[in-house]
């Protein structure tokens, strides 16, 4: 079996124990980008209980958020190039953002830019 026949199975798998009904459109979207996200906060240095990116507040979150929508906006609507790297990390930031609420300091250890 396949790396990617692997991660669909486990998508399916996982939609269903969570009480969802796997469509093709949802399993793809959990074992392509969704899965992608999450390789990137298991692999590449995050604190594993958030304090890498909590330290940026939730403003600063917010800010990379827009950094990130600018760069797709650069490299794909101005110059039609896809940009993968992009599309993750706004996946990444934007559940770091739902997950934050709002909550703590707003530039978190970052001074407010104003």
């Amino acid at each position: 079996m396949s790396d990617s026949e692997v991660k669909r199975e486990a998508a399916e798998d996982y939609l269903r124990k969570i009480g969802l009904e796997p469509t093709p459109d949802a399993i793809m979207q959990l074992a392509g980008p969704f899965t992608q996200a999450l390789e990137i906060m298991c692999t590449r240095g995050y604190s594993p209980d958030g304090a890498t990116w909590k330290m940026r507040g939730w403003r600063g979150l917010v800010h990379d958020i827009m950094d990130n929508a600018f760069r797709i906006e650069y490299h794909s609507w101005d110059n039609r190039n896809f940009y993968p790297n992009g599309a993750i990390d706004l996946i990444n930031f934007a559940g770091f953002y739902w997950r934050l609420e709002n909550r703590g300091a707003p530039w978190g250890r970052m001074r407010d830019p104003a």
